[in-house]
């Protein structure tokens, strides 16, 4: 949902650089325009009331199996959301929405408000979705805890419509609108005194400079920003602060807190933001501490602990520019080798932004995927590995916790208690949540699959030694071309870039 969220800002970002390019809607037909907008949002909630009638009806045809209707109700949701996508990237692109809405005409501050307005369709449309599937979703989540709702049923259980869709706004929509507000702003704002930044500098690229450094503070100091949007709270003094905070010691991760993530029961999850120490956080839900034991926490902690000590977050980062090299460099090869329109050859310019889209989508479609899946494998043989018992504590037989009472594999040993222990972690995370344990996830991979593999590598050091071996292969790998690439685009640039203002 997050990656959608982005996607429908990317269109107004796209839009902005050549508005009105693409309008198939004529001036004098409103009507268009206004039934296209108003339609995005009623039809998407339609077509989710007739998806939530098919999912319960599943439901009530294989009350011994909620989970073809779990699988049936994700798919759907995410078939529509991205249906939605689509349909607002029409409306942006293609009537007279966003014109209408150019307020930076009349100053580049206002245009923020008049962006947030086009954005309103979509918010609309995701809202509509959860509003029909809020009474199955409610009934889900009460048969994934194995109680009835009644006086002293979790909070999850007995809530009502408003805390639902507060806690989606807040985790879907204003996690990803609020800091993507902020950088949008920035552009819309260099863009608007474009002439103003180059004559002042004398560089052609200063507007673009100042863009990538607005981007780069906000991407740094949103944790300060999300965790207020997230609702989330210290974790307690205690006992269990206190494993957590051993295991940070441990792994050697400074963060500037242990958050409660307050979700009114509907998250059962963790996650960690933040790039900087000062500026990190561990973030556990509600759900979590309530349903899981102190073994299982510490197991999903780690998990989270795991993406900061190996860190994926800078890896993603330069998986990132690895992209923006490939893609700007296909674009830039074409228009030179084929020449564009403007320029008096044969390709419009149209054309080549839709070679870059497609390499784009192809980019991050594929090797995404890829790669935060093996990260999260990753993260997740460290998590159990936090859980990893001492020679002689191991409850099950294993490889690394031999017969004599010594443990041998080093940094990748990871034995069967450990494993099994962050394996029923994961287990109540799908069951709690509603996910289907094989229900597959383009960034994470099934639980399911998930748990076989952790399961693979206990209690066999070798194989998860190869394991880790082949991580890092890969982090190398982008690590040289992203070096490669920076050090070709520098000189291309010292040789071909402009150098005045005009």
């Amino acid at each position: 949902m997050h990656i959608i969220t982005i996607l429908a800002f990317a269109c107004l970002f796209w839009q902005a650089e050549e508005p009105g390019r693409w309008i198939l809607v004529a001036q004098h037909d409103i009507a268009v325009t206004l039934a296209s907008v108003l339609l995005l949002p009623a039809v998407t909630g339609g077509a989710a009331l007739l998806a939530v009638r098919r999912a319960g009806r599943l439901l009530e045809r294989h009350p011994e199996a909620p989970h073809w209707a779990q699988l049936f109700h994700h798919r759907a949701a995410a078939v529509l959301r991205l249906a939605a996508l689509v349909w607002f990237a029409g409306v942006v692109f293609f009537t007279r929405w966003a014109e209408w809405l150019a307020w930076g005409r009349i100053t580049p501050a206002l245009q923020i408000v008049g962006d947030a307005v086009v954005l309103l369709p979509f918010f609309a449309a995701q809202i509509s979705l959860w509003v029909a599937a809020f009474p199955l979703e409610r009934g889900l989540h009460a048969d994934a805890l194995g109680e009835g709702p009644g006086p002293g049923a979790p909070a999850g259980m007995r809530l009502k419509l408003s805390r639902f869709l507060d806690f989606h706004v807040r985790h879907y929509l204003l996690v990803v609108a609020g800091p993507m507000s902020v950088v949008l702003f920035a552009a819309n704002m260099t863009r608007g005194y474009d002439d103003q930044l180059q004559a002042w500098s004398g560089w052609v690229w200063m507007p673009d400079a100042v863009l990538a450094t607005a981007a780069g503070l906000v991407f740094l100091a949103a944790p300060l920003m999300l965790r207020r949007i997230w609702r989330t709270t210290p974790l307690e003094a205690g006992a269990l602060r206190q494993r957590l905070e051993t295991v940070c010691e441990r792994a050697g991760l400074r963060c500037r807190d242990i958050l409660v993530w307050d979700s009114d029961g509907l998250m059962i999850n963790a996650a960690v933001m933040g790039l900087l120490p000062r500026l990190r956080y561990v973030l556990l839900s509600d759900a979590l501490l309530a349903t899981m034991n102190a073994e299982q926490i510490e197991a999903v902690f780690g998990h989270e602990v795991g993406h900061v000590r190996h860190r994926h977050i800078q890896h993603f980062l330069v998986f990132a520019f690895v992209g923006w090299l490939l893609v700007a460099g296909i674009m830039e090869l074409l228009s030179r080798l084929v020449g564009t329109e403007d320029a008096g050859g044969g390709v419009s310019v149209l054309a080549i932004q839709g070679v870059g889209v497609a390499a784009t989508v192809l980019f991050w479609g594929i090797g995404f995927g890829h790669l935060s899946r093996r990260f999260e494998r990753q993260a997740d043989l460290f998590g159990a590995q936090c859980v990893t018992p001492a020679t002689g504590a191991c409850r099950v037989p294993c490889g690394v916790h031999l017969p004599g009472g010594t443990a041998q594999g080093g940094p990748a040993r990871v034995c069967m208690t450990g494993a099994e222990v962050f394996a029923s972690a994961l287990d109540r995370v799908a069951i709690l949540n509603g996910i289907p344990h094989e229900e597959r996830s383009w960034r994470h991979s099934s639980i399911g699959s998930r748990i076989r593999f952790l399961m693979s590598l206990a209690g066999d050091p070798r194989r998860a030694a190869d394991f880790l071996r082949g991580i890092q292969r890969i982090k190398t790998a982008m690590l040289a071309v992203a070096l490669v690439g920076a050090c070709l685009s520098g000189y291309y640039w010292l040789a071909f870039a402009p150098r005045g203002t005009g």
